[in-house]
C-alpha cells in the first residue's frame, strides 16, 4: 500500500471506484430500482478503496451479485476519511439504491448522511465496522469483538510466553470495531496474563508506511518491548515490516489483524508468526445478501448463504454475524495466501 496521506482531495475525487454487477443501467426518475422493475441496487461504502481487504469484500459482493440478479456498486474514497465517505452517501441517496452498507470511518460524523438515507426510503446498514448509534437496520459483523480480540491476545502471549511488554499499532481512532477489539484484548489479556504490560496504543490511521514509522518510535522508547499488535489490515504488515527492518525478529513478536495474501512473506520469515482474520470475501457476499433481504422486506435470519455456513443472527442486537475468525501461521497460511 502507498503512503494515503500523499493524496490529496482531487485524487480523492478522481479516485473513488464504482463498479456494478449484474449489468444495468440506472434507471430514469424517482423511486427506487426494484420499485421500478429494475434489479435491487445494493451499495457497499468502505472506509477506502484500493487495500486488499476492501477489494476481497468487493470480490464477494459481486459474486453475490451475480449469484442474486442484483445490481452491486462499490464505491468509496481513497483515503479513509468520513467528510469524503458522506459525499459517497449522498451520491447514492440521490441516486436512491434499495440498500447502502458502510463501513464507517467515524461511527459519529456518519450517523446524520444514514438518517438522510433511510428517510429518503433506502434501507442502510453497516458492515465490517458499525455505527450502533445510527439508523442502520442491520450489523454485518466479521466475527464478535470478544473473539476477535481474545484470539489477538492468545496469539501474541504464545509468542511472548504471557509477559512482557507490548504495545498496538492501530488504524483510525473512531474506528468503532477495532477500539471495541482493543477494549476486550485490554480486559482480556489484564485478567488472563497479568505479567503482560500494555505500554502504549497508537494510531497510524489507514497508512502502513506510519505505522512502520510509528513501531519503529516504539521499539526505541521502549528497548524491552517484546510484543507488538497491529490492529487493522494496514497497521499489521506495517508492524512486520518495521520488526524486520530493525533486525528484531525472534525478539520482539508481533500478531495482528490482516490479510494471509498480504503476510504470507512475514509469517514464512516469523516477523509476524500468527494473524487473525476472517473471510472478507465471505463477508461481501453476506452483504449484498443482506441488502437484497432488506430491499425486500425479508428477515436477515438464516443459517446459511450460498457456501457459508455457521451464520448466526442476533435479533435483539441487529446483528448478523459470519462466524468465528481464522488464525493463520505457517501450517496453514498457504492454503490461503492468493484468495484473500
Amino acid at each position: 500500500m502507498t503512503k494515503t496521506s500523499r493524496w490529496t482531495a482531487a485524487g480523492v475525487a478522481a479516485a473513488v471506484v464504482l463498479t456494478a454487477a449484474a449489468c444495468s443501467s440506472t434507471p430514469p426518475g424517482g423511486g427506487s430500482s426494484a420499485g421500478r422493475g429494475g434489479p435491487v441496487e445494493v451499495a457497499f461504502v468502505p472506509k477506502l478503496v484500493g487495500i486488499p481487504y476492501f477489494t476481497a469484500m468487493q470480490k464477494g459482493g459481486e459474486k453475490a451479485a451475480s449469484d442474486l440478479g442484483v445490481k452491486f456498486i462499490y464505491q468509496g474514497p481513497a483515503t479513509a476519511d468520513s467528510a469524503a465517505q458522506i459525499q459517497v452517501i449522498d451520491s447514492l441517496i440521490t441516486r436512491h439504491v434499495d440498500a447502502i452498507a458502510v463501513a464507517p470511518d467515524d461511527p459519529a460524523a456518519i450517523s446524520p448522511v444514514l438518517k438522510r438515507a433511510k428517510a429518503a426510503g433506502i434501507k442502510v446498514f453497516t458492515s465490517d465496522t458499525d455505527a450502533p448509534n445510527s439508523e442502520r437496520a442491520l450489523f454485518v459483523q466479521q466475527a464478535t469483538d470478544k473473539a476477535i480480540g481474545d484470539a489477538l491476545v492468545e496469539s501474541l502471549a504464545a509468542q511472548m510466553g504471557g509477559k512482557g511488554k507490548w504495545a498496538i499499532v492501530s488504524c483510525g481512532p473512531t474506528a468503532q470495531s477495532l477500539n471495541s477489539w482493543i477494549k476486550e484484548q485490554k480486559a482480556y489479556s489484564a485478567k488472563k496474563y497479568p505479567g503482560m504490560q500494555l505500554v502504549s496504543v497508537k494510531y497510524a490511521g489507514e497508512d502502513q508506511d506510519k505505522a512502520a514509522s510509528i513501531t519503529k518510535d516504539l521499539m526505541t522508547a521502549n528497548p524491552d518491548l517484546k510484543g507488538v499488535v497491529g490492529e487493522c489490515t494496514t497497521s499489521a504488515p506495517g508492524v512486520a515490516q518495521a520488526i524486520t527492518d530493525a533486525g528484531k525478529t525472534g525478539k520482539v513478536f508481533s500478531t495482528g489483524v490482516a490479510t494471509p495474501t498480504v503476510m504470507q512473506k512475514y509469517v514464512t520469515s516469523g516477523a509476524m508468526a500468527k494473524v487473525v482474520l476472517w473471510n472478507p470475501t465471505d463477508l461481501g457476499y453476506l452483504t449484498v445478501w443482506a441488502g437484497k433481504q432488506l430491499a425486500e422486506g425479508k428477515s436477515p435470519k438464516t443459517n446459511g448463504v450460498g457456501d457459508i455456513k455457521g451464520i448466526s443472527y442476533q435479533e435483539d442486537l441487529k446483528t448478523l454475524l459470519l462466524g468465528q475468525p481464522l488464525v493463520f501461521d505457517k501450517n496453514n497460511i498457504a492454503q490461503y495466501a492468493g484468495k484473500f
